[in-house]
């Protein structure tokens, strides 16, 4: 197994505090909504819509399952800061990246395009970092 203990734990620790900027609204079931009115604010100056969809409980069920989903693994890497979970978390990025691409062209909404900009810049960052020549 290769050893990716060259990894900083700051860059670690940085994509996680990142990542826990946006998902903790979205595991609390009652903040989740504000989150979403919000993004579709931002979608809105970006031309798209303005206002969410009917957003239904199940709907809130699948937002919260992965807000909390993200949120448990921002505290793994947070309090377990290693190289390892860099590179699962780069190769995870590029994934979402790659979803949310499909999605924009289903027709999602624009404002998604950030987030494509954000997966995709903690993958290249992490996996820079994990790659590159010791």
């Amino acid at each position: 197994m290769r050893n990716y203990d060259h990894i900083p734990a700051s860059t670690v620790r940085f994509w996680a505090w990142l990542d826990s900027a946006v998902t903790w609204m979205l595991a609390i079931p009652a903040l989740a909504p504000q989150f979403l009115g919000g993004l579709y604010w931002l979608n809105g100056l970006l031309g798209g819509a303005a206002q969410p969809p009917p957003f239904e409980p199940i709907h809130l069920l699948f937002v919260s399952l992965t807000g909390s989903l993200v949120s448990v693994w921002v505290v793994a890497r947070l309090l377990h800061p290693v190289g390892l979970l860099a590179v699962i978390d780069g190769w995870g990025r590029l994934w979402v990246g790659a979803s949310l691409v499909w999605i924009l062209l289903l027709g999602g909404p624009p404002v998604l395009a950030l987030f494509v900009l954000t997966e995709w810049a903690g993958a290249v960052a992490q996996l820079r970092a994990a790659y590159r020549r010791a």
